[in-house]
């Protein structure tokens, strides 16, 4: 889905926005507040997203991380013959986030779960008759749980060593499925084996000495920082997002909401409407670099109070930053006469519904509102789909279209079949609207 059309989906629904969350096709929004109440969502989704039982569906939750039932009780194995294993299933779904630490990080984030839903195989790991590894390093690490390696190697003892890759990537998730103790084995465990989803049907080795304070192999990975899930794709996603967050951008945010192939769940501490500013220029880390090599940057103080590169961006002369060319030429010929306009400011209807038109003009002398929409990429059929929607709501809400008059008026302008735009059409047709 194109995610900086998220603005639109989100305004269209607005309607559930009231019931506290939103449900478009492939995306829901929730929101949260405080941790205890991020704790609680995170539960809900996992249960709905995973087809848990409930939120407290130990099982079912372990057969979500590649676990197989058997006489009433849940294993983890690898690959064996045409049966697959574990690591086959564990790429499903997975928790995002900005940032590691606090409590919407990744880290308290794999605690929490690992926390609830793996405390029995925690205090069997502990157990004097133990079947299963003891907990590894300072996440703990269990039997079944889920982990990400955080180390390039190509020494680590792998089974079968025949066409086995023997190389495990930084980067690369797996679910720890074994050792499990049999009648063939006369002691308790004493190494983990994980089976990595590239390489199914292979576990590699893992003692507990490999475990240092500064710089363990492993990671949990039921959560995951947005940055680590790049080049990774997920059935399912769940993003946790903090308001505010230092780091976030519409380019981590689109990251982050490209990374699943069938939906995603984003839960956003606050207002989700918030979102929309990422639509602008101003939150892009992008245009805010300065990558002139050869020429010293050209610095814009944007309203936001953040300065972008002149190159990157839209800025006209009175200091708006928009979005295309196109735009700043209107603005630019709008200003040059003297007409006041907003850009992108928010309209909204008795019946809760709004969108946010390109330019709005209050014309005094004529008692009416102009909403001034340009359109850039009729030229793509979702984009020109989408128009007419917002069209329809337009003529819905009793605005008009030019050269019709009334209270409310929808001026409408397009970029021809090659992108450009007609500076001499647009000014003329500003003096027809404006004398």
């Amino acid at each position: 889905m194109d995610v900086f059309a998220l603005r639109e989906q989100l305004v269209q629904d607005y309607r559930h926005y009231a019931e506290s969350f939103l449900k478009i096709n492939t995306l829901t929004v929730l929101r949260w507040d405080a941790p205890e109440d991020l704790r609680e969502k995170v539960l809900e989704v996992l249960a709905d997203e995973l087809g848990l039982e409930s939120p407290d569906d130990v099982d079912g939750f372990a057969k979500a991380c590649g676990g197989s039932e058997y006489n009433g009780h849940v294993y983890f194995w690898p690959k064996r013959d045409d049966a697959d294993g574990a690591a086959a299933r564990i790429e499903h779904w997975q928790i995002l986030a900005p940032v590691r630490a606090h409590a919407h990080g990744v880290r308290e984030l794999n605690r929490f779960i690992q926390r609830h839903f793996r405390e029995q195989t925690r205090e069997w790991a502990r157990s004097r008759d133990r079947k299963i590894p003891k907990p590894l390093g300072a996440e703990e690490i269990l039997w079944g749980d889920k982990v990400i390696s955080v180390q390039n190697e190509s020494w680590r003892p792998v089974y079968p060593k025949e066409n086995a890759l023997r190389y495990i990537a930084n980067g690369d998730i797996g679910v720890v499925v074994g050792q499990f103790k049999t009648k063939a084995m006369a002691k308790a465990p004493w190494k983990a084996e994980v089976e990595f989803a590239g390489q199914e049907g292979y576990v590699y080795d893992y003692r507990h000495n490999d475990f240092g304070e500064d710089a363990p192999p492993l990671e949990l990975a039921y959560a995951l920082t947005v940055h680590k899930a790049q080049g990774s794709e997920f059935g399912r996603t769940i993003l946790v997002i903090p308001n505010p967050c230092r780091i976030l951008s519409r380019e981590l945010l689109y990251t982050a909401l490209t990374r699943q192939r069938e939906r995603v769940t984003l839960l956003y501490q606050g207002d989700p409407l918030d979102l929309m500013r990422f639509a602008s220029p101003a939150y892009s880390q992008t245009a805010g670099r300065l990558t002139n090599l050869f020429t010293a940057p050209d610095l814009v103080e944007t309203s936001s109070e953040t300065f972008l590169g002149r190159g990157l961006i839209h800025t006209t002369s009175r200091g708006d930053v928009v979005r295309s060319k196109s735009e700043a030429i209107i603005a630019e010929l709008l200003h040059a006469r003297g007409i006041d306009h907003a850009y992108e400011r928010k309209l909204t209807f008795d019946d809760g519904s709004f969108r946010y038109p390109d330019f709005t003009i209050e014309d005094h002398d004529l008692g009416r509102t102009i909403y001034w929409e340009h359109l850039g990429m009729l030229g793509d059929s979702v984009y020109a789909e989408r128009w007419e929607r917002k069209r329809q709501w337009y003529s819905d809400h009793g605005v008009v279209e030019y050269p019709a008059s009334g209270e409310s008026v929808l001026v409408w302008t397009r970029d021809d079949e090659h992108g450009g735009i007609d500076n001499q059409q647009i000014a003329a047709l500003i003096d027809e609207l404006f004398g």
